[in-house]
């Protein structure tokens, strides 16, 4: 018999009786060996559900306190007033999910994999049809333990299903393996996924792993365990971090995993709109179409929707909350300009004087079209509109007059809001920074609400395999075969190709290439610089004038409206073990 799921006893024993998987959602607390590997609908029933439950991360992810990944790192400011997750300093379960406050402890879910894996030999079901289900559950089991170790370090290694006979809690207890065990873990399970795992999928499994899926998560995995081996310190007998001396290992297998998408031909970056540059890069995340650089997706649907624009969307276009991801100046001047110069974007004049633009967006001129497809910036065309930013206006006297409110009219000429209709006024909920995010939005559909959203999230794409090609070459002092990548990536943006590259170079790319796909925590994270980078830092905000009398936009740089810094703190680099109170096997990561 199976019975219902529980968790693995490696975290608070008391909330065993508090399960929710697969099984949970039948009427019955028992059911028969038969009446689930006998039923092909019932294994994919069951295949489905793993597939659903693992946290890969998508744009819709909301973390603690209501915020998105996004909001601890240098890529965006909270624009709420309420509830700001970073300030001071992070506290320790920023990583949580926001609903229910899931640490992302994944036993329950790996416990089901297990399951899959001991059952599945024996289902009826043809055995090409098992070799595929048991390399989906390695692929998924493979993701899950990811999920974790770039979290907490070195976690349990559960490798069977573990079963609760009410008196056997000791031998349920597993210790934690070592980083580098957990990490060998992770690429065993890629091995074998890949091994099981077609080419691709059949007409109504697009959204199922390939093998191509599982070379790109061997990509990003064994990519972050050479960073980690390269950039930290081993700490509590290798339990976090790993000796440098592996870095290299690492870096090979994710290059070769990287290589092995690239060789295929069945991957390249999307460009079904070469004649606009900025179009053709946000339509790439708005094409529900499995397209050309969709490698593995997360599939929403009317009935199985998100609420990312109900949460994202401008203050005139919003349902309800709006304005939740305000992009700060720093990333908007990380995009380059077309012809490769560094993205600093000029307010003022040599002598020192502001500079009058006849419209807003002039400033912006010339800029890698990716920021266009990224951010929405002042007078930013969207959804038949415009959208209208500012901070106030220059009286006829030259005197500033900063919105408070949106409501704000101007008294010199009540036909004016100071804000504009998606301003920055300092009451309510509006961007911090004089931008809001455009990349994910549907451009089409007004006012979504909740759940209504079904833009689908591309989990892996070939961009991201390019940089990471890249960046493992680099690292393997292979910097003749780093270059050409990089250079793809950029001809696709429409700017300007290098003619040599360092690490910085690479570093830079994946920050704009990648903006808002929830790798820049990640990254800072593996690369061990999210200290210095949010070390008691405010990020800055454009401010945009209209003045009055000339009809023209001066800008000012200045901190972020809030003035509300971000720090990193070391302990940050891991999240702490939950459980460890109830489990004396398990070891609490440092500064917990």
């Amino acid at each position: 018999m199976i019975r219902k799921f529980l968790y693995l006893i490696l975290t608070n024993l008391c909330l065993m009786s508090c399960i929710d998987d697969f099984l949970d959602r039948k009427p019955m607390d028992i059911i028969s060996d038969a009446a689930v590997w006998g039923n092909e609908s019932a294994i994919q029933a069951y295949m489905a559900d793993m597939y659903d439950n693992v946290q890969v991360e998508p744009h819709e992810w909301k973390t603690a306190s209501e915020g998105f990944v996004t909001h601890y790192t240098d890529e965006s400011l909270r624009c709420y007033t309420w509830g700001i997750p970073y300030n001071p300093t992070f506290p320790d379960n920023w990583l949580n999910d926001f609903t229910g406050n899931q640490t992302r402890w994944e036993y329950n879910k790996v416990r089901a994999i297990n399951e899959f894996i001991e059952k599945i030999p024996d289902a009826s079901i043809s055995q090409p049809e098992k070799d595929k289900y048991l390399a989906e559950a390695y692929f998924l089991r493979a993701f899950n333990y990811f999920v974790m170790v770039k979290r907490f370090g070195g976690v349990p290694l559960v490798k069977e299903a573990q079963r609760y006979d009410g008196n056997n809690i000791d031998e349920l207890k597993v210790p934690r393996s070592t980083e580098e065990e957990t990490w060998n873990f992770i690429a065993e399970d890629l091995d074998r996924a890949i091994a099981g795992l077609p080419e691709t999928n059949a007409s109504g499994e697009q959204f199922r792993a390939t093998k191509y899926a599982a070379y790109a998560l061997k990509s990003r995995a064994m990519l972050y365990a050479g960073s980690i081996a390269r950039y930290g310190q081993v700490q509590l007998n290798g339990l976090t971090g790993i000796s440098a001396d592996r870095a290299n290992g690492y870096f090979s297998l994710s290059l070769a995993a990287s290589e092995a998408i690239i060789n295929s031909g069945k991957y390249s970056l999307y460009d079904k709109n070469p004649n606009d540059r900025a179009a053709n890069f946000q339509n790439m995340f708005t094409d529900r179409t499995l397209h050309e650089e969709a490698i593995f997706v997360k599939g929403y649907s009317a009935d199985k929707g998100h609420s990312f624009d109900y949460y994202v969307s401008p203050e005139s276009f919003k349902v309800s909350y709006g304005n939740n991801i305000g992009p700060t100046l720093e990333l908007v001047e990380a995009f380059e300009y077309v012809d490769g110069r560094t993205g600093i974007l000029v307010t003022d004049s040599p002598d020192g004087n502001p500079i009058y633009y006849d419209l807003p967006e002039d400033i912006f001129e010339g800029k890698d079209p990716r920021f266009f497809a990224t951010v929405l910036y002042p007078n930013c065309p969207w959804q038949g509109g415009n959208v209208v930013i500012r901070r106030g206006i220059i009286g006829s006297d030259g005197v500033k007059v900063p919105a408070a409110a949106y409501s704000d009219r101007f008294a010199e000429d009540a036909s004016y809001t100071l804000g504009g209709k998606d301003g920055m006024p300092i009451q309510g909920d509006a961007t911090r920074t004089g931008f809001l995010l455009k990349k994910y939005l549907d451009p089409v559909n007004l006012r979504l609400a909740a759940n209504r959203s079904t833009t689908n999230f591309l989990v892996f794409r070939y961009g991201e395999t390019l940089l990471n090609y890249a960046e493992a070459a680099m690292e393997l002092n292979r910097s003749n075969e780093a270059l050409a990548p990089v250079n793809e990536i950029r001809n696709r943006a429409g700017i300007t190709p290098k003619s040599s590259i360092t690490m910085e170079d690479i570093r830079h790319e994946r920050q704009v290439e990648l903006a808002f796909e929830n790798h820049r925590i990640w990254d800072l994270i593996r690369w061990r610089t999210a200290t210095q980078v949010m070390d008691n830092t405010v990020f800055s905000a454009l401010l945009p004038w209209l003045d009055y009398k000339t009809g023209k936009y001066v800008y000012e740089k200045t901190p972020n409206t809030l003035n509300s810094a971000k720090t990193f703190l070391e302990r940050n680099y891991y999240q702490p073990i939950p459980g460890v109170a109830q489990n004396d096997v398990l070891i609490q990561n440092p500064g917990f």
